[in-house]
């Protein structure tokens, strides 16, 4: 079993998000200046994120298991940079 899940409910959030504060700028047209303003601000934020997001090769990943956030990152490199190596070795070996 992995601990790790998919994130992608974030860039289904983020677009639920966008379409609610969408909703709102309708419902509050011109009358209601602050709202609008608010609203607009939200949906700009959210966009800007999912385009963030979009940029990245992976969707991110939430870690379940137990560790903090920078024992983790720290174990990940350290397993990265091991692959790595080992396939540099597997490909001058070759």
């Amino acid at each position: 079993m992995s601990r790790f899940l998919r994130a992608g409910l974030i860039r289904d959030r983020i677009d639920d998000i966008v379409e609610a504060s969408l909703m709102l700028l309708r419902d509050a047209g011109k009358k209601d200046e602050r709202i609008r303003d608010l609203a607009l601000d939200i949906v700009e934020m959210a966009r800007e994120l999912r385009e963030f997001i979009s940029r990245w090769e992976c969707e991110p990943l939430i870690y379940t298991g137990k560790g903090s956030t920078d024992e983790i990152i720290s174990l990940l490199d350290s397993l990265l940079q091991r692959s790595e190596r080992a396939a540099h070795r597997a490909r001058r070996s070759v």
